[in-house]
């Protein structure tokens, strides 16, 4: 990579030293992901950082232009990163893919070992059994993901009405239950508003209405920021950056836990039935993946095997995807193009049939009532036609714009929120944010129910229909009303959007990013339709000859909320499929798909990330982006770790001394040579599995604390006559590359094979090692560096 200025002349070690003194996680503080229990894993990163310091601060050239004219900067970014790399480790601990394939394997040959002890007849019964465990996991996380959604859907709509009013029949029915029949919904008898319950005259019934509207809003949505930061701060977001991070190899503990399902799903009632603007859709992943984990602990080979519980990781987000819009096979497009790193053949087909039963569980459960897996069906009677092709690109690259601006935008609002005193006050931003939203929505007819109903209404055709939005937007003697209607709608959608993703409470962005696209689609619908008035049936409109509705500005409407999100999460293939299934419209894939092929690329030119990948760089999670593309002029030798390694030499320990180096050592792993001064590599060995073993030694009468223990037996060196053989643990062939293996090559290794670390060696002697956290860190500074570079050239 081209580097600017002298101050980026230094090499890949010092930057990777300054990269110890990172702050805390970013966005969230340290309370969050601090973990006590896990105190002795930062040392190791403790005594680096303290070297690095110092080796920065000797190695930095008096005559550039950065240490002096940015030393502020520069000071503050070297205390951040040291405060957080204090924390890296004690809450994310890398995947081993290859160890837990092999440990797979290994399980897999036991099962076969013990069954062939068994006869034919019971040997094929246990085998059928252990190879349906994977199938009942599955179909155990969509049946319970169908139910938690159901419960949701049905107390998220609960909440959205009881802001209005409540049922005399029953106070826990929303109103379409209680009005299902009443002709008219929404002048249904049987539901009372809250003027009309206590009584209220003409002239104070609004009133009343909007005071009980405003402070029910207000309270739901700080309950349900007090519940995420008292009792699980996991449960605040939307979780699908860490849900990305977690499927790309990083176990984050606490995050997938009951109790952070609990509060996740009484947080969602509560926040969407607050009437912020935000969706429930993108949390029902987070959702999906506890159900997962906790799941996964039911059965031996996902308890214990961290890179096998990813796949039901990844099965569970596509069943979210499902349940939240209908959409099954965009939910396992979504989990393949979106959130999974690792996604083979056969988790491709799992993650079908669990979205399958998911799906199948919330439409037979039935919350809403409606009877129907489609989420907003539509029915046009003309189709569109091919002079329409412009104004669907056209959208497209509005689509684009918008969600290049919304992410730019929002970046920066939660960069601020990050790094100011705003982020100790999480519940008072909530109630802010929720008090202007309710300020706003009441009196604005197209925002004062729900999104789902706005959304209802933006992608339906004209007809004749009670509801007062349908009205509104069918109004053909309004046509100017209506434009600015709409415009103004998507603006304050865009604003809340704005302040809301990223606050401390339970949000999702889906919904939000298709209300925006939908307005401003439904808008250039409707403009497009008034040209047609205008001009006649000539022209380009000459197609229009043949009809009398020629235009549909619901169509528009679908297009436009493609392309907004699109633009915002940078999706396409599945975001198509999610559409298809969500409107039912199979006839406007075509629309759709150049709309969110022009909002990527419109999106890309601005920023090369979703607002998915931002986030988890705000939040300064250890993900290495399968997608992304690397250009390094360095070598491994330039990035490896040397001075805190911890080897172990083939002989020369006992068990007492294994003990006492295990309780001294925070690192996950081991080198084992020939000699610490040979330093020839003979393997490696984990930490846990060399527990285990001397746990096992330990069961043997004839083994006590001065038992010696040897690594390797087909070495020269003499040996005890009663010793422990720990060879057959320790792995033999570990990978390795050379001090001048391109770093572009190291990262492809670690994406592509999934590895945790690699073994650097000079002709045979180790030399070095190479974590994946070594290569994230070094990426994350280096951006942050050329970002403080390019701040102080500007000064």
């Amino acid at each position: 990579a081209a580097h600017e200025g002298p101050f980026f002349s230094l090499s890949l070690t010092r930057l990777v030293a300054m990269a110890t003194q990172r702050d805390e996680i970013p966005g969230h503080g340290l309370d969050t992901y601090v973990s006590s229990s896990d105190e002795a894993a930062e040392t190791g990163f403790t005594r680096e950082a303290q070297a690095g310091e110092s080796f920065v601060e000797r190695s930095a050239p008096s005559s550039s232009f950065s240490i002096e004219s940015s030393e502020t900067s520069r000071r503050r970014l070297v205390r951040k990163e040291k405060r957080r790399r204090d924390t890296y480790d004690a809450d994310f601990a890398t995947v081993d893919w290859v160890a837990d394939m092999e440990r797979s394997k290994r399980s897999q040959r036991d099962v076969v070992t013990r069954l062939d002890a068994h006869n034919t007849l019971w040997r094929q019964a246990l085998s059928l059994l252990d190879a349906l465990q994977s199938w009942i996991a599955l179909a155990l996380i969509g049946i319970c993901t169908g139910l938690v959604a159901a419960m949701i859907d049905t107390g998220a709509e609960w909440m959205t009405d009881i802001k209005f009013g409540f049922c005399k029949s029953g106070f826990w029915l929303s109103r379409s239950l209680c009005c299902r029949a009443s002709l008219d919904v929404s002048n249904c008898a049987d539901f009372l508003s809250w003027g009309e319950a206590l009584g209220a005259g003409q002239a104070s019934l609004l009133a009343s209405n909007y005071v009980f509207y405003f402070i029910i809003a207000v309270f739901s949505a700080g309950l349900a920021a007090v519940m995420c930061k008292l009792f699980a701060p996991y449960a605040a977001g939307s979780g699908i950056p860490e849900i990305k991070t977690i499927l790309g190899g990083i176990v984050i503990r606490r995050f997938l836990s009951g109790w952070t399902l609990a509060v996740k799903s009484l947080g969602l009632v509560l926040s969407v039935g607050s009437g912020l603007n935000l969706g429930k859709e993108g949390p029902f992943v987070h959702v999906s993946a506890c159900i997962a984990s906790l799941v996964s602990g039911l059965f031996e080979k996902y308890r214990a095997n961290e890179g096998r519980k990813r796949e039901l990781l990844s099965a569970a987000a596509a069943a979210g995807v499902s349940v939240a819009f209908g959409a099954p096979v965009g939910g396992v497009l979504f989990s393949l193009e979106e959130v999974s790193s690792y996604f083979p053949h056969r988790v491709m087909w799992r993650s079908f049939f669990c979205a399958i039963v998911a799906s199948i569980t919330l439409q037979r459960l039935n919350p809403l009532d409606t009877g129907k897996l489609v989420m907003f069906e539509v029915t046009y009677h003309q189709s569109w036609k091919w002079f329409e092709v412009f104004p669907f690109l056209m959208l497209g690259c509005i689509g684009g714009l918008v969600g290049a601006l919304f992410i730019r935008l929002n970046v920066r609002w939660c960069r601020f929120r990050r790094d100011s005193k705003l982020k100790e006050y999480p519940v008072w931003e909530v109630l802010f944010v929720a008090a202007v939203t309710a300020l706003i929505n009441f009196w604005v007819v197209l925002l004062s129910g729900s999104s789902t109903e706005l959304l209802a209404a933006l992608f339906s055709e004209c007809r004749s229909s009670d509801d007062k939005v349908y009205n509104l937007l069918c109004r053909e003697d309004n046509a100017s009303g209506i434009l600015l209607g709409l415009f103004l709608a998507g603006c304050i959608k865009f604003i809340l959007a704005v302040f809301t993703f990223g606050m401390r409470i339970p949000a999702g962005l889906f919904i939000p990013s298709l209300s925006v696209g939908a307005c401003i689609g439904r808008l250039v619908g409707l403009a497009m339709r008034l040209l047609q008035s205008y001009y006649g049936d000539t022209g380009i409109f000459a197609a229009c000859s043949s009809t009398t509705q020629c235009i549909t500005p619901g169509v528009y409407a679908i297009v436009g909320a493609a392309a907004v999100l699109g633009g915002v999460t940078r999706m396409t293939v599945s975001l198509v499929v999610i559409i298809f299934e969500l409107t039912g419209g199979l006839e406007y894939v075509l629309p759709t798909m150049l709309a969110a092929i022009m909002a990527k690329w419109i999106g890309d030119a601005f920023s090369p990330d979703g607002i998915y990948d931002e986030h988890i760089r705000i939040n300064g999670y250890p993900y290495l982006d399968n997608k992304a593309e690397f250009s390094f002029d360095e070598s491994a030798g330039d990035v490896m770790t040397t001075g805190e390694l911890d080897v172990l030499p083939v002989h020369g320990h006992t068990v007492r001394s294994l003990d006492e180096f295990l309780g001294k050592s925070a690192h996950s792993g081991f080198p084992v040579l020939t000699s610490e001064s040979e330093g020839l590599l003979v393997g490696y060995i984990s930490r846990d599995v060399l527990r285990s073993a001397l746990d096992r030694a330990r069961g043997n009468p004839q083994v006590d604390d001065n038992t010696r223990c040897y690594f390797a037996m087909d070495l020269s060196f003499p040996k005890a006559k009663v010793f422990v053989d720990l060879s057959r643990w320790l792995d033999r062939a570990p990978v390795q590359i050379v001090t001048s293996t391109p770093l572009n090559r190291v990262c492809g290794m670690f994406l592509r094979m999934g590895l945790r670390y690699l073994l650097v060696t000079r002709h045979g002697r180790l030399v070095g090692i190479i974590k994946k956290k070594d290569i994230l860190e070094y990426i994350q500074v280096r951006e942050e560096l050329r970002r403080v570079g390019r701040h102080s050239d500007d000064m």
